[in-house]
């Protein structure tokens, strides 16, 4: 079969070009050799750092030049008045620093520490007065020798106190205590904070030194060889091309990530060292599979970044030119890691890269926050579908050839003719801006609603719609303009007749009732279910709601979110989507697109309205191609979301109505039956009104007459 033999190209295409980059020398080295080199070279370097840097047991060591020095400074430190009070000291450890006195006659203090014969020295002077002064010597940079100079000084100091607080005691009898100071610590120390620290910042270095010699050498290099015409011309579609380079580059990324992984836990086992950063004796066997986990993600969309700058270069030295400072910008998020006061939060959680890095750092110390981590996730798969998208529009034109004068400038340019629908490609890059733009949104309103107290309810409803028109509305709007797309085609606004908006709005009044029963359903097999302080907050607000008009409620939550969304949905990405796809494909997608945006809102996953909301982008996305129209959409939106709104602002008065009317009870039998019955119905009008004329065929006409022109 010929979509067989296609996939089958694809597939060979896809091993080609994985052994291609795998022979070649410079990926060995980098996947095998380097592990192997670095790792062991780096665990001597940080076994020879904590050795330098922590003090053995028998304290440290002090240097005088002689036993008059040795014996004075005995004194002092065995004075009980230089112990520091015991809030201080069990601050610092529970346990007083030692310290050892050694007498070095040959060379002077100064010159003991510089040699490294003792970790601080003394010099004593103008002890013939009675009133001696005491010089002590550290060695710049080295912190074992800072600190001992630095607690010895405290000690001292804390005997300097006390002898002149004894004096004022026995000289004034009124004397008392200027301030009595106490310390304590909050809070704990995770076991493997070390671990996570350091862990994220090699993540990077290895995943972008894994992927970025193959994305230069399947792109630029290719190019550069005049080889990427012969692959273009292979009998497979562009795409596949694109797929095969993309899946070699985070293969390869990906088996040296892992390699650096092995290779580093490894390492830090055999020289026990592993038990320093993890705290524990175990070994890590769970830290290493949730890392494999986010190294697929990372290496995913970091393969998806370099593979897209790398198709504008039309030489290796270009693309490295481009790369560079890629790469020094990616190691200033990986700094971040290093930052205790950062956290994944706010908009950092949508922060390219930086969310990623994190992310790994929360999940190496355990404090995951769900709601973010899942934000994080699927931000950086927009961000990987957006740089393929901005790859694939490379590869479908004469970029691919060494006389392209491609650049990264002209993605920003309109094309110069009109389309009647966008590609996916640009879908990509819409949805990309679209997800953090409608996090930060949405959180930001909601941080600016909750400070304001003497915000009106009338007010916030409002700020809510506004909100959805910036981003479902505004955002799709402006990616048509930019592609030149078709407003008409592209939002699919075209009359589909009365018989399918009176069958639009019987399945509105029915598919509720299974959007219900569906929620119920998830609730059940645990997908989501609300808490009891959930259910809380949400009666507070609907109680606040109910201040406000009926009618306000229903243009705030009904008619703005059936209109901005349908045009987003099962207009921009469906016609995007359908250019590319099977209407069954189409339908799921959008209908999965539908219910995921659904769960991101706000701060909190609500995570219970996935199957809902999906149940309902299958209806609205199955009435959109039958219709080829977004009105009948619109209209099963509103009549859905009006019934909810009006359900929730009079419910007190249909409180008649008994308790399955409870929305965490089953409906009666004879209102599912009554549901069935609107669904059943309004299904058969959509049918009879465009039976006459078959979606796909029109469709695929209109397709085809626009490929035509193009031709011609």
């Amino acid at each position: 079969m010929p979509g067989v033999s296609l996939k089958g190209r694809l597939l060979r295409l896809c091993q080609k070009e994985l052994k291609e980059t795998i022979r070649d020398r410079r990926t060995i080295v980098t996947l095998v050799l380097m592990p192997l080199l670095v790792y062991p070279i780096m665990s001597m370097a940080l076994n020879r750092f904590l050795l330098t840097n922590v003090s053995s047991d028998d304290g440290f060591t002090i240097c005088v030049s002689s036993e008059l020095e040795s014996e004075i400074l005995d004194q002092w430190l065995s004075n009980p008045l230089s112990v520091p009070p015991k809030a201080i000291a069990d601050s610092s450890g529970g346990e007083l620093a030692k310290f050892q006195v050694a007498v070095i006659t040959d060379v002077p203090p100064a010159e003991a520490v510089a040699r490294n014969d003792a970790d601080v020295g003394m010099e004593l002077s103008n002890i013939e007065t009675g009133n001696p002064t005491a010089t002590f010597f550290a060695y710049r940079g080295d912190s074992v020798s800072q600190a001992a100079r630095r607690v010895v000084v405290e000690r001292l100091q804390w005997l300097k106190l006390a002898e002149a607080e004894n004096l004022l005691k026995r000289t004034l009898p009124d004397y008392r205590t200027p301030v009595l100071v106490s310390a304590e610590d909050v809070g704990s120390v995770e076991e493997n904070s070390l671990l996570a620290t350091i862990v994220p910042l090699v993540l990077v270095l290895m995943t972008i030194t894994g992927a970025v010699y193959p994305a230069i050498d399947l792109t630029a290099g290719e190019r550069e060889r005049g080889t990427m015409e012969a692959v273009m011309a292979s009998p497979v579609p562009r795409g596949y091309v694109l797929l095969s380079k993309y899946t070699a580059v985070v293969v390869v990324a990906l088996l040296t990530a892992i390699a650096n992984l092995v290779a580093m836990f490894t390492t830090l086992w055999a020289s026990g060292l592993l038990e320093f950063l993890t705290g524990g004796d175990a070994f890590p066997w769970l830290t290493i599979l949730q890392m494999l986990g986010l190294l697929v993600l990372f290496s995913g969309f970091f393969s998806a970044v370099l593979l897209s700058l790398t198709s504008f270069a039309k030489s290796f030295k270009e693309a490295q030119a481009y790369l560079i400072p890629v790469m020094l910008l990616s190691l200033t998020p990986a700094m971040l890691s290093l930052m205790p006061g950062i956290t994944l939060s706010g908009a950092l959680i949508v922060l390219p890269l930086v969310n990623i890095i994190l992310l790994a750092r929360d999940l190496l110390s355990g404090s995951v926050d769900p709601n973010n981590a899942f934000v994080a996730i699927v931000s950086t798969f927009a961000y990987a579908a957006a740089a393929l998208s901005v790859a694939a529009r490379l590869f479908g034109s004469d970029a691919v050839t060494r006389t392209s004068e491609k650049s990264i400038g002209s993605l920003l340019r309109r094309p110069r003719e009109a389309s009647s629908r966008p590609t996916p490609q640009a879908a990509a890059l819409m949805l990309a801006l679209l997800v953090p733009v409608y996090f930060l949104v949405s959180n930001g309103l909601m941080r600016f609603i909750k400070t304001s107290e003497d915000l009106n309810v009338s007010f916030a409803l409002l700020l809510n719609a506004i909100a959805l028109i910036f981003t479902f509305g505004l955002i799709p709007a402006l990616a048509a303009w930019m592609g030149r797309n078709r407003f008409k085609t592209t939002f699919r606004i075209q009359p589909s007749g009365l018989l399918s908006f009176i069958g639009a709005i019987l399945l509105g009044l029915g598919a509720w009732a299974f959007a219900h029963e569906a929620f119920l359903l998830a609730d059940a097999i645990g997908i989501g279910g609300l808490s009891d302080q959930q259910i809380a907050s949400a009666e507070a607000s609907v109680t606040k709601m109910r201040e406000s008009s009926a009618l306000l409620l229903i243009a705030c939550f009904a008619l703005t979110p059936a209109v901005i969304e349908e045009f987003c949905f099962r207009g921009y990405l469906f016609s995007a989507i359908r250019g590319a796809a099977t209407p069954l494909r189409t339908i799921l997608i959008t209908a999965f697109l539908f219910g995921l945006f659904h769960v991101l809102t706000g701060k909190a996953l609500l995570v219970e309205r996935f199957v809902p909301s999906t149940l309902m982008g299958l209806i609205i996305g199955w009435v959109a191609y039958r219709t080829r129209s977004v009105f009948p959409g619109i209209v099963i939106h509103f009549v859905h979301n009006g019934l909810l709104m009006l359900v929730l602002y009079y419910q007190d008065q249909l409180s008649f109505l008994g308790e399955g009317f409870d929305d965490q009870m089953h409906l009666p039998p004879l209102w599912l039956a009554a549901a069935s019955a609107l669904v059943m119905t309004g299904t058969l009008l959509i049918w009879v009104s465009s039976r006459n004329q078959p979606p796909g065929k029109s469709e695929n006409k209109s397709d085809q007459q626009q490929a035509d022109t193009r031709v011609t």
